[in-house]
């Protein structure tokens, strides 16, 4: 016999046994919290200031007032922690940067005996950055000094907003005890310049209600959990800084939390192969998924006035130039997890300039994948060709410098969008 697993507290040696399990073995969420394959998993994707035993212990604090984490599939609870550890957002604190919640989840799995597809149901994780994580993220650009955003209510000591060539924003809280609205977001530039946006709480409202969360939450009777109605004002802001990123030089953290906020994604898949990256899934059919109604909205909203757009129409290389630290400290970096093979194209381009013309530079080819997104969005939501190639002017005139026919081909195909969606 082992001596000293004979004297070892019988406690101690069953920690030890599920500590040292293979990850895939782990059966439930507490076992994962102290599975050294799982704090491994972490530390592979997680950003310097992200400890693996720390991102632990906040989950273990979050179940004490959110049981039902630990009901959670503990892959699926797993990958969203190292999504969170990859954005350097810690979930589930005081500070509000980002959120997992439990939701129940039908995915269809192989029967182990009959070999058939069935439904099986499941409690899955999902990660809702709120609006302070969106601002944490934003600053990490190094091009932005501040970024805020608020709601105007009908009882405010102050608002005078007026667009044109004398273009103003002034706001002066009151007790805001009465009307909304509009809700706003105001960057500040390190060169001295700024943006902002405003919308009419008409705008918030419809872009609430055109959401993929707020819907799911209205067909499976589950509003009253839902985020736009417990912190509404938040869901605003949020919204009203998504407007203002169109036109802001973000961060990639920025923009991968945009993509994943709120998404329902395969965060189990992540957790076990990190190096192939998220797959995001939008199902909210019948079979599919029955959400618990903590959904997010997903979409940005028009925007009412852009005061300054200098940051949004520099160059890329005049942005490379003004944030020489940061792009040091991202190509410095490990890699966080194997790209997708259109990233591998576009990290395989990096070293081109950007007047090529048979591959474009990776930043461009991220520009113009969130350009079409964004453009094809408010097609949808009732803008015209016109006035959604406007929008985007500045945005187009850099891909347009890096290359013509890109460029081109971009805005023929939002201009047949509307076509198609008419």
């Amino acid at each position: 016999m082992n001596t000293t697993t004979a004297l070892r507290p019988a406690g101690q040696a069953a920690a030890t046994g599920i500590a040292a399990k293979p990850l895939r073995q782990v059966g439930n969420v507490r076992e994962m919290l102290v599975n050294d394959q799982a704090k491994q998993q972490l530390a592979m994707v997680a950003s310097s200031t992200m400890k693996p035993e720390r991102m632990m212990r906040l989950i273990a604090n979050a179940a004490r007032t959110t049981p039902k984490l630990l009901e959670c599939d503990p892959m699926s609870l797993l990958g969203g922690l190292m999504q969170c550890a990859s954005l350097g957002l810690e979930p589930n604190t005081v500070l509000g940067h980002a959120y997992l919640i439990p939701f129940d989840n039908n995915r269809k799995v192989k029967d182990p005996e009959t070999g058939r597809d069935v439904w099986r149901k499941t409690t899955e994780v999902q990660l809702i950055v709120g609006y302070k994580g969106l601002i944490d993220l934003a600053r990490r650009s190094g091009h932005i000094t501040s970024l805020s955003a608020n709601i105007h209510y009908s009882d405010d000591d102050l608002w005078e907003y007026e667009e044109g060539t004398e273009a103003t924003l002034r706001h002066r809280p009151g007790e805001q005890a009465g009307k909304k609205l509009h809700a706003y977001a105001i960057a500040k530039f390190k060169d001295g310049g700024h943006a902002y946006v405003v919308l009419p709480w008409a705008q918030v409202m419809k872009i609430r209600d055109g959401s993929q969360g707020w819907q799911s939450a209205v067909k499976f009777g589950k509003t009253a959990n839902s985020p736009w109605q417990k912190h509404e004002d938040e869901m605003a802001k949020k919204t009203a800084i998504r407007a203002l990123a169109k036109y802001l030089p973000l961060s990639i953290e920025f923009m991968d939390a945009v993509q994943v906020d709120g998404a329902q994604a395969n965060y189990a898949q992540f957790a076990t192969q990190p190096l192939e990256g998220i797959s995001i899934e939008h199902t909210d059919d019948d079979e599919g998924s029955a959400y618990s109604g903590e959904q997010v909205d997903n979409e940005t909203g028009e925007v009412t006035h852009i005061e300054d757009r200098r940051g949004a129409d520099r160059t890329i290389e005049q942005q490379r130039e003004a944030a020489p630290a940061e792009q040091q400290r991202e190509e410095a970096a490990p890699p966080k997890r194997r790209a997708s093979p259109k990233q591998q194209k576009q990290e395989e381009a990096a070293s081109l300039p950007l007047d090529t013309k048979d591959t474009p530079a990776p930043e461009i080819m991220v520009l113009v994948d969130k350009v079409r997104e964004w453009a094809l969005n408010d097609i949808q939501d009732g803008a015209s060709a016109e006035s959604t190639v406007a929008a985007y002017e500045g945005q187009l005139e850099t891909i347009k410098k890096a290359d013509a026919k890109l460029h081109d081909d971009l805005v023929a195909e939002i201009r047949a969008a509307e076509s198609n969606d008419g």
